[in-house]
Parts: structure tokens; C-alpha cells; sequence
């Protein structure tokens, strides 16, 4: 996405590496549901790591905070700004995806696309649930959901930057109850997921921005010891599970494994010291085009199924290699050919704003 000097003062490498991280092993997550590749050991965790997008989101409101903690967006054109870099951020890529997919790969008629256009301009697709295995909703979903958390982060931000430490932790554990109990529900009464719901989404990303606004200053959680220890949890209790039958396919329902684990990654992730991902140039792009690989992925599987079918390709470590460089390479275009010219786009439109 947009990289500019507010991002880049409130920068931290590891959540660089959190994020792609994260894009990387949705992608892994589409290659086991649609191809059935194995992964050795890790496939149990891999066929349910679709709880990256958790983190994900988590991770997007804990960056902004970062980014905006200092800033009153209430004032003067602040939160004119604020919108702006967000729209300018996230609708030229999306417009564009969502325009090649319907041209190229999708299945509903004009009158169809017809109804479906003032939602998909809209972002308003999560608020119907049976959208998503609809045209480019199931690649896209994400993007509405992030929309409405945008819209609401700035009056989040200045609630919880009056809120104590007690009523932070309080507000955390009511979130962590909701996401906790709601697949519940959802799996007793075998109601509609609300794995693509914006509320529930929205509540992954407000305890993201108030993890944010908490201080820890204690040093040896900020380390690649605690890092490691909080991956191999998260790896060991999915895996668990998941051999136990525990709600396989329900991702939503195993929050309560990934949402503290993705929590402290976060906060350990912000506070590591590392020159070595600090200085590194290839992690910084790999960061800023993550946004062009997760929407590459809407394609990507059609594209595999031609490609592996053509060219006869049945080993599963060349289909997974095929997989992660088709992805990475389609997401290179988008952010090259889009992404970088609307970002300048923005941020002359911005020095004229100042």
C-alpha cells in the first residue's frame, strides 16, 4: 500500500514480516484447499491457516494506531487526508481486479454484474454473507471488511486514547469473549459464517489498535526467543486440533488460539530490534506489495488449474513452487503497474491539499 514519512517514522520491520508472513501462508492455505498439497507435518496447520486473516486484520488496526497516535484526526483537514490516503490505498487496485476478473474469468451474466455494481463500488459486499463464492468476493471479501473498519478507526482511535489501562484490558476481554462465543453460535444453530462478517472482522481489528495503544516495556518479550515460542503455540495448538477433529473448516472458531498468539507476536514483532530486517530492502517490497499479493490470489487458482492441466504438472513441491512465483509475479505487475502510479497520484493531489 501507500508508503509515506508518517508510515515510514512509526515503521517496525518485524510487523513487515508479520504481514507477509501472513499473505504467504493464505496462499499456502489455497494451494491445500485447492490442490490438496501436503506440506509434510505442517499440512493439519496449513489447511486451517486461513486464520491469517485474523492477523491480518489485527495487524491492520495495530499499525494504524502506530502510525496515527500522535495525529488529532478530528482537526482540520486531517481526517480528510485520513480517508483520502485509505481510498486512494486500496479502491485503484481493487477497481482494477475486480474489473479484469469479471472480464476474464467471471461467471454472471451483465444483468447480474448490473445489481452487483453499486455493492462492489460501495464495498458493501460482507454485509451479504452469501456473496462471498460470488464473482471476485471470494478473493475480495477482505476488502470490504477493512473498509468499514477504516471508516470507524478514527473515532476508535480517540476513544481509546482516553481510556486507562483497565478499561483497554476490559474492552480486549469483551472482544475476546464475542469472537470467542460467536462461531459458537454459528456452529450450534448452523447459521451463516461470519468469516467474511465486517463486525466480527471489525472487532479482530479494534484489539489491534488498543494492543497498540498499550505500553511493554518488557525487553525479553520483545525478542526472536519469544517470537519463536509464540510461533511454535500457534503451529502446535492448530495442529492439535485439528488431529482431535476440533471444528476442522470453522476457522473462525480457532480465535481462541490465534488472537493472543497473533496479539503477542504483534507486540513482540514492534518492539524487536533487528538491523538485519531493518536494513533489508527486499523485506520492505515484499511489506508494501502484500496488499497486490493477497488480491493476486484471486486469480491465481484459475490460472494453476490451466497451467498444471497444460503442462502436465503433478508433483506437489513444483505445483506449491509454481503457486508462490505465479502469485508473486502477478502481484509485482499490480503494484508496479497500479499501485506506485496512484500512490504518486495521491500524493500530489495531497501537496496541493497543504
Amino acid at each position: 500500500m501507500i508508503i509515506d514519512k508518517e508510515k515510514a517514522k512509526h515503521r517496525a520491520a518485524g510487523l513487515d514480516l508479520f504481514r507477509v508472513v501472513a499473505a504467504i501462508m493464505v496462499l499456502l492455505f489455497h494451494c491445500n484447499i485447492h490442490h490438496e498439497s501436503s506440506f509434510g507435518p505442517l499440512t493439519g496447520f496449513v489447511s486451517m491457516s486461513a486464520i491469517f486473516m485474523t492477523g491480518f486484520f489485527m495487524l491492520s488496526g495495530f499499525v494504524l494506531f502506530r502510525t496515527y497516535r500522535e495525529r488529532e484526526l478530528f482537526q482540520k483537514d486531517a481526517l480528510k487526508n485520513f480517508y483520502l490516503k485509505r481510498i486512494f490505498g486500496i479502491f485503484p487496485l481493487y477497481l482494477f481486479v475486480a474489473v479484469l476478473y469479471v472480464v476474464t474469468l467471471g461467471q454472471e451474466s451483465m444483468f447480474q454484474n448490473l445489481v452487483l455494481l453499486p455493492i462492489e463500488l460501495l464495498g458493501l459486499q460482507s454485509v451479504f454473507s452469501t456473496l462471498f463464492p460470488v464473482s471476485h468476493n471470494g478473493g475480495t471479501w477482505f476488502i470490504s471488511c477493512l473498509l468499514f473498519a477504516y471508516l470507524a478507526f478514527p473515532l476508535m482511535q480517540e476513544v481509546v486514547k482516553q481510556w486507562g489501562t483497565r478499561a483497554k484490558i476490559v474492552a480486549i476481554g469483551l472482544s475476546l469473549f464475542i469472537l470467542f462465543w460467536s462461531p459458537l453460535v454459528v456452529h450450534t444453530f448452523s447459521t451463516d459464517s461470519i468469516y467474511s462478517n465486517p463486525f466480527f472482522r471489525g472487532l479482530e481489528f479494534f484489539i489491534g489498535v488498543v494492543l497498540a495503544s498499550l505500553s511493554v516495556n518488557v525487553k525479553w518479550f520483545a525478542t526472536w526467543k519469544a517470537f519463536v515460542v509464540e510461533a511454535v503455540l500457534l503451529v502446535a495448538g492448530v495442529s492439535i486440533a485439528v488431529r482431535l477433529n476440533l471444528f476442522v473448516g470453522n476457522y473462525m472458531l480457532y480465535d481462541w488460539i490465534a488472537v493472543p498468539l497473533f496479539g503477542c507476536m504483534a507486540l513482540t514483532l514492534a518492539g524487536l530490534k533487528s538491523p538485519h530486517l531493518q536494513n533489508s530492502s527486499v523485506l520492505r517490497y515484499a511489506s508494501a506489495a502484500s496488499y497486490a499479493f493477497f488480491l493476486a490470489q484471486t486469480f491465481n487458482t484459475d490460472i494453476e488449474n490451466w497451467l498444471f492441466a497444460a503442462c502436465g504438472i503433478q508433483n506437489n513441491v513444483l505445483q506449491i513452487t509454481v503457486s508462490i512465483a505465479l502469485c508473486s509475479l502477478i502481484a509485482v505487475a499490480l503494484h508496479e503497474f497500479v499501485e506506485k502510479p496512484c500512490a504518486r497520484m495521491l500524493k500530489k493531489k495531497l501537496s496541493k491539499l497543504s
